[in-house]
């Protein structure tokens, strides 16, 4: 605290100091946060408004923002920290300072959290027929879609009377008063989410198959191994004790197109879409408005049904039966997106992962373009804070070449770059060092070994979450150490002459080996590890034999790491060093598949190749023996299963509070609820609960320190869930 109000005071008197380690740390911290982008935190170092002074857009001439401020309905995707949420406060501030616009930003993320962790729906109408499961997993999922619509009604509102409506509204057909009016009875209608007649056929038929699913699971772990079926059944993975269908049977049950198309038509219909957007309507006509503006970030980290449903019952009324008066803008991730009713031909899609935005012939020219936003994000972050990045590097290094090093261990996130900041910061800059590429390569694997690799070690010992979600965890790092396992035998065969002809010779003892090369259709394979940093698409290219193929690579600090070298060697001859054939890891990945998954027909319960996904897909997956059914991939889990029973369920905790703990552990201090948010991706309300929660748990301390709430982890915490163990050590070798 005391760094800071000296910092504060420096900026009160228009000074700044060269070479300052604590404006170095807050330009990381201004990096690497999660909430909204908006960065009023730094408004006393900045000014009025931190994120028009911030910005940077990833194509020159502003392209992206320019996109977003279209008239066009904009899908804006990207993987975590890629800076979506920024790129929308920035729309949004531009869109504030016209008079013909309006504009509301819902967090979809936030607000499915606080749906789902509300108390469990009940109701007085006899269900008969429809199982209990059923009724809460669709009320709650209902319960949420009610709070979307009520959260967009109530930003409205506070949007009508910032911007002085009433003031402007004409009054032809009716008082502003009596418009609000209508609008808050909706509000009311929305929230009361109470279940309709005309929901219960459909409910029952989603009870007969999900009980169907149930039985047909079981008699399947009957005829199992005997330890996976006990296992499975110590976890309560299968099914309820009181008999309910599970929430997963519900979820899987609505895999059924015909059922699902039905189920959301019905839920469609219990909102008064009609009235509403006739309302809104309204309101821009006799404000003399253009068209509402809705911001919708985050709506990819819903389980899938929710997401299909947000889709299909928020954003398709809203995108297609408003005569252009509503336009969307919806933040996502990439192959997370799904468009429903949307027709995607007439939306813009904009990807900032940069193998996308910066796609090119000439490999080289794309990294040229992602370099060039890394520097014009640095250059820009340290002089709205009165510094220079330049005075921060070691005097012996090469500005071009640390520039280009800091591309190639964030992939242009800028999230990911606070974090290399914050590590460089505690090895470098806080004792007065410049930083190098060492340095820099050094901070890469910090930031993995500290942050990434706890997507398998601590979730997947100590995570509260659906088995499928462990298992899927589980597979991923099988594949992770199957594609490693792959680039440490080759280095091997290329040290031993057994590759490539003379082509390596010059290469010494060490050759890149952090790039390989798949076939596209395996790509979703890989997205549970690009989408968590581990691997990065990098370019879509052509192999030797002239097939397209797509490009991927390590997380640098994972090659850091296992101590492979990354990228890929300078000079015209090694342009093309990644579609060596050498290279091609399409068979690792078959290989990885034939052993962890297969496909499964929901009805009869048969079983095929993976190989024959081609020709099942073809058929729209319906099931070649019982014509009836569908299939889907699924993954083999016996094994698994017997490893999960060993977990100690009692110290299992959800993520989010995982996550808290984890920036609690990292600061050792007391931090305020709304401190910790900005750090885990949830809102202040969110973690001061969570909070609480773990504080009755004996994992957090809270007290009230310098006039606020602050929470601080316990030793006992940091005993259980970060102290180093033999899992650590295996899952590190």
């Amino acid at each position: 605290m005391g760094s800071l109000i000296q910092l504060q005071q420096r900026n009160s008197m228009g000074k700044k100091t060269k070479n300052d380690p604590a404006t170095f740390n807050r330009i990381a911290e201004s990096l690497r946060q999660y909430r909204r982008a908006e960065l009023k935190e730094f408004a006393i170092e900045l000014g009025g408004s931190p994120i028009d002074d911030l910005y940077v857009d990833p194509l020159p001439s502003d392209a992206v923002l320019t996109t977003v401020l279209s008239s066009n309905t904009t899908f804006l995707t990207g993987r975590k920290g890629t800076g979506k949420s920024t790129v929308f406060a920035r729309a949004q501030s531009e869109i504030r300072k016209r008079k013909d616009l309006i504009s509301i930003y819902i967090d979809v993320k936030s607000l499915h959290e606080l749906a789902d962790g509300s108390q469990p729906v009940t109701t007085e109408r006899t269900l008969g027929d429809v199982d209990p499961g059923i009724f809460r997993a669709h009320m709650l999922r209902k319960h949420f879609l009610g709070e979307v619509l009520r959260q967009l009604l109530k930003e409205l509102n506070l949007a009508c009377e910032s911007m002085g409506i009433i003031e402007r509204f004409s009054g032809r057909k009716r008082g502003y008063q009596e418009l609000i009016s209508s609008l808050q009875k909706i509000e009311k209608s929305v929230s009361s989410c109470k279940l309709r007649e005309e929901e219960l056929p459909v409910l029952r038929q989603i009870t007969i198959k999900a009980r169907n699913r149930s039985e047909n699971e079981k008699q399947r772990t009957a005829s199992a191994k005997a330890t996976a079926s006990g296992s499975a059944s110590a976890l309560g993975l299968s099914g309820t004790a009181s008999g309910e269908v599970a929430g997963s049977d519900y979820s899987k049950t609505l895999d059924d197109r015909e059922l699902y198309e039905e189920y959301s038509n019905v839920v469609l219909k219990s909102f008064p879409f009609a009235s509403l957007i006739e309302q809104v309507t309204d309101l821009l006509d006799e404000s003399k408005l253009l068209r509402l503006v809705v911001f919708f970030d985050d709506f990819s980290e819903l389980e899938w049904v929710s997401q299909r449903l947000f889709v299909d019952v928020i954003l398709s009324p809203l995108n297609n039966a408003t005569n252009e008066r509503i336009k969307l803008k919806v933040a996502g991730y990439p192959g997370r997106v799904y468009y429903g009713r949307i027709d995607p031909g007439k939306v813009d899609t904009v990807c900032l992962d940069f193998s996308q935005l910066y796609k090119s012939n000439e490999l080289q020219t794309a990294e040229a373009s992602a370099i060039d936003y890394t520097r014009r994000l640095l250059e820009k972050r340290f002089s709205a804070f009165g510094q220079s990045i330049s005075d921060y590097f070691d005097p012996s290094a090469d500005p071009a070449e640390l520039f280009r090093l800091l591309f190639f261990v964030s992939t242009n996130s800028p999230r990911l770059l606070g974090y290399i900041l914050h590590y460089c910061y505690l090895d470098r800059v806080s004792r007065g060092l410049g930083i190098t590429p060492s340095s820099i390569r050094l901070a890469s694997s910090k930031y993995f070994s500290t942050v990434v690799s706890q997507y398998f070690d601590r979730a997947g010992r100590f995570a509260l979450e659906p088995f499928e979600q462990k298992l899927d965890r589980h597979n991923q790092q099988n594949l992770l150490r199957a594609l490693l396992a792959e680039s440490i035998e080759l280095k091997k065969r290329i040290n031993r002459g057994e590759v490539g002809g003379t082509y390596f010779d010059e290469l010494g003892h060490n050759p890149p080996v952090s790039h390989f090369y798949i076939d596209p259709k395996l790509e979703s394979v890989l997205s549970s590890l690009e989408f968590n940093f581990l691997v990065t698409k990098y370019s879509d290219t052509r192999d030797k034999n002239g097939r397209d193929v797509s490009v991927y690579a390590f997380l640098y600090g994972l090659a850091e790491a296992e101590n492979f070298a990354w990228g890929y060697p300078a000079g015209r001859e090694y342009r093309n060093y990644f579609v060596q054939r050498c290279f091609d890891y399409n068979r690792v990945i078959h290989q990885f598949l034939s052993k962890t998954s297969t496909i499964r027909c929901n009805e009869c319960g048969s079983c095929f190749s993976m190989e024959d996904e081609d020709k099942i897909s073809f058929y729209k997956w319906k099931c070649p023996n019982c014509q009836s059914g569908v299939c889907s991939v699924v993954q083999l889990s016996d094994e698994f299963e017997t490893e999960v029973a060993q977990l100690d369920e009692a110290l299992m905790l959800e993520e989010v509070e995982l996550e808290i703990l984890a920036a609690l552990e990292e600061s050792d201090q007391w931090m305020r609820a709304g401190e910790i948010s900005l750090l885990v991706d949830a809102t202040y309300q969110l973690v001061g609960s969570r909070t609480g929660k773990l504080q009755q748990q004996g994992l957090v301390l809270k007290e009230v320190v310098d006039g606020h709430r602050r929470s601080r982890i316990r030793d006992e915490a940091r005993e259980i869930y970060f102290k180093k163990s033999e899992l650590d050590d295996e899952s590190s070798t």
